[in-house]
C-alpha cells in the first residue's frame, strides 16, 4: 500500500505509547485521519501537537472510550505495552485490552486490525530456530497471558482482516538499554551473555505494520494470521556488548550470571531464560517486508553518541 493510497485514510492507533506514537507521526505524514488513544494525559498532548486528530486519554481495558472513538475506521492497530504491576498489569493491558476492542467493535467490523505482541511466547533453550509453527508449551507467566491474548483474538475475529505481530526485543530513538548501562560506566551486567537477543528497530516494527495492512486485498490470507518480526539476524548479549564497547572506546563489562538485574528476567515454566534463532521468513515472502536495520550494529550505529 502505497503512501497516496493511504491518504485520507482513517486509522485508530490504540496503546499509544512508544511504538504508536512513532507510528502516528508515519501515519500523518501519510495524510491519514489519526486516532489515538493512551493512558498518559501528558503522552495525548504529545500526539496533539503532533497532528493527531482525536487524541484520547483512558484505559484500553476499560470501556470509558468506546462512545469516544469513531467507529468509522480503515485500521486499528493494538500496540499497548504492560502497565506494569506484574502479571495483572500484563493481563489488563493485553488480554482485557483486546476484549475491551473486541466489545467497540461490535459483532462484525470493516477496519484491519493489527495487534503487536512478542516473541517471548517461545521458551525455547537450546538456540534452535522457531518459527510461527513452534510449540509454545511451557512459555513464561507473562508470555501464557500474550498466548491467551493471541487465543482471544483467533476465536473472535470480528475485524475484516486480523493480524498478530509477534515482535521481537524492540530498540531504536528513546530506548537502548544496554547502550545505556555503558553509557553509565557500567563494570558488570547482570546475567549471561550467551543467551541470543532477536532484536528490532522501532522503524522496522512500523514497517512491518504497514506491509500486514497493505495485505487488504488478499484473499488469500487466514482469517488471523500470525507473523515472527525481528531483524533475522540474532547475536548474543555479549556479542552485542562487546561491540558497542568497542564503539564508545570504554572497557567490555564482564556478564555475572548470579547478579539480580532490576528489569524482570523472562524465564520459561522451568524457569530458564529463552534461547532461540526467531525465523522472520514467513511476513518476508507473505507480505514482502524486510528489515531496513539488517543487525544490531545497523540499528544502534545512529543511536551512538
Amino acid at each position: 500500500m502505497t503512501q497516496h493510497h493511504l491518504q485520507g485514510k482513517r486509522i485508530a492507533i490504540l496503546g499509544a505509547g512508544w511504538l504508536g506514537t512513532h507510528l502516528a507521526g508515519q501515519a500523518i505524514n501519510h495524510g491519514m485521519h489519526v486516532s489515538t488513544l493512551t493512558r498518559n494525559p501528558a503522552t495525548s498532548e504529545k500526539l496533539y501537537d503532533l497532528g493527531v486528530h482525536q487524541p484520547i486519554t483512558a484505559q484500553l481495558h476499560e470501556a470509558t472510550w468506546h462512545n469516544k472513538l469513531l467507529r468509522e475506521q480503515d485500521f486499528v492497530v493494538n500496540c499497548v505495552s504492560s502497565a506494569g504491576g506484574g502479571i495483572k498489569g500484563y493481563r489488563l493491558s493485553y488480554l482485557e485490552g483486546n476484549r475491551s476492542i473486541l466489545a467497540w467493535a461490535g459483532s462484525k467490523h470493516p477496519a484491519s486490525f493489527v495487534y503487536t505482541g512478542s516473541t517471548s511466547v517461545y521458551p525455547q533453550v537450546d538456540g534452535q530456530i522457531v518459527d510461527e509453527t513452534t510449540s509454545t508449551e511451557g512459555a513464561s507467566e507473562s508470555g501464557q497471558v500474550l498466548l491467551e491474548t493471541e487465543r482471544l483474538i483467533r476465536e473472535n475475529s470480528l475485524f475484516a482482516r486480523n493480524t498478530i505481530l509477534r515482535l521481537g526485543g524492540l530498540y531504536g530513538p528513546g530506548r537502548h538499554y544496554l547502550l545505556d548501562r555503558l553509557k553509565e560506566g557500567v563494570k558488570e551486567i547482570p546475567g549471561s551473555g550467551d543467551s541470543l537477543l532477536n532484536l528490532l528497530h522501532l522503524d522496522d516494527a512500523c514497517s512491518a505494520i504497514w506491509a500486514t495492512l497493505s495485505q487488504d486485498g488478499n484473499d488469500s490470507r487466514e482469517p488471523v494470521e500470525i507473523f515472527n518480526v525481528t531483524d533475522g539476524n540474532p547475536s548474543t548479549k555479549a556479542n552485542i556488548v562487546e561491540w558497542l564497547a568497542e564503539q564508545l572506546g570504554c572497557p567490555t563489562p564482564l556478564f555475572n550470571p548470579n547478579a539480580q538485574s532490576g528489569r524482570s528476567p523472562i524465564r520459561n515454566s522451568k524457569g530458564k531464560a529463552p534461547n532461540r534463532r526467531i525465523d522472520n521468513r514467513k511476513i518476508r515472502i507473505e507480505c514482502g517486508w524486510a528489515p531496513t536495520h539488517l543487525t544490531h550494529r545497523d540499528g544502534y550505529r545512529d543511536l551512538l553518541p
